[in-house]
């Protein structure tokens, strides 16, 4: 019984870890994978929002560089200021 909970406590911890960070591939996925462009454009948001803490100025130079092609009609000032944004952040985070 006690291996079982050391088993699930060890999982958890995996799972903690593994949902913080910068991973583009995901923010390339809501591109392809949402087809309403309302809906694609509130998940690009929020990942951008969840996910720039962790993002590196590289990361969001890949991203500016895709936007037209993974938001689709969902490019929006919105979404390029919060890249924008991240970016800037990012620089910072970068020259401490």
């Amino acid at each position: 019984m006690m291996r079982w909970i050391v088993l699930l406590l060890l999982l958890g911890l995996v799972g903690a870890v593994a949902k913080s960070g910068c991973h583009v591939r995901e923010f390339y996925g809501i591109g392809y994978t949402i087809h309403n462009p309302s809906e694609r454009h509130q998940q690009m948001i929020q990942w951008l929002k969840n996910n720039a803490p962790y993002c590196k100025v590289d990361d969001y130079v890949m991203i500016w560089n895709n936007l037209p092609n993974w938001a689709g009609t969902s490019d929006t000032a919105q979404l390029r200021s919060a890249v924008i944004e991240g970016y800037t952040e990012a620089l910072a985070r970068d020259k401490k």
